[in-house]
């Protein structure tokens, strides 16, 4: 079974069967919502989806006490480079790319946000037969739809704050167009300026009676899907 954490704002942590760790934008110390500002100790994989602090905050620290594998855009990567991250573990990945690692795959898609280098993206993960859609911070966008089309969602992990992404109510019209079986809402109650609590984002799902559940995690839990 897998293992999925919300550690808080857009960081969470994929552990697999087999035991492979994945984290996903690990801003862990300097998270103010993080309950454990311990950084892990095993991490083989990091994905990144675009260069802003609180999304690569502590991969390059990260990186280099487990020797973590960094997957990010070109530029992100030279970027991070240059700030000290060992070349080797860095793994430069474009839009529409598939990075595989035994029983992992994650496929770099658009996102719609700003990014200081390459583009902003989202990542459609493949794990221990669950498909795990993580949006990254974007608004909403037309093509949601097709990848609800694409791939048979199981877990979205979708930004609801507003402010720098979608709010709550872009955020349960894309959790429709995506046909997703499960949300999962992040980015969120971190800074003064996004929504505080997820629940008006429960009630805009509820209210468009959909076949769907919505999953609203603390900070540092875990659930097994």
């Amino acid at each position: 079974m897998t293992k999925l954490s919300w550690v808080g704002h857009s960081t969470v942590k994929l552990e697999t069967c087999k035991g492979l760790v994945a984290m996903i934008d690990p801003w862990i110390k300097d998270n103010p919502v993080n309950p454990d500002k311990e950084l892990p100790e095993k991490v083989d994989l990091i994905l990144i989806t675009h260069d802003h602090f609180d999304h690569t905050g502590d991969t390059i620290e990260l990186s280099k006490r487990t020797g973590a594998k960094v997957i990010a855009q070109p530029e992100t990567i030279v970027k991070l480079v240059n700030n000290g991250l060992p070349q080797e573990n860095g793994i430069k990945l474009n839009i529409g790319g598939t990075f595989f690692a035994d029983n992992f795959q994650a496929i770099m898609v658009q996102a719609f946000h700003t990014s200081d280098t390459g583009v902003a993206a989202g990542y459609i993960i493949k794990i221990d037969g669950k498909t795990i859609y993580h949006l990254g911070d974007t608004g909403i966008f037309g093509d949601l739809k097709l990848f609800g089309e694409l791939y048979s969602i199981d877990y979205a992990l979708i930004p609801i704050g507003g402010h720098f992404t979608m709010d709550y109510k872009h955020g349960s019209i894309a959790a429709t167009m995506l046909g997703a079986k499960n949300v999962i809402p992040i980015h969120y109650k971190t800074f003064p300026l996004l929504l505080r609590n997820a629940d008006c984002f429960v009630e805009e799902v509820k209210a468009l009676n959909i076949d769907m559940n919505v999953i609203v995690l603390e900070p540092g839990e875990t659930i097994t899907i």
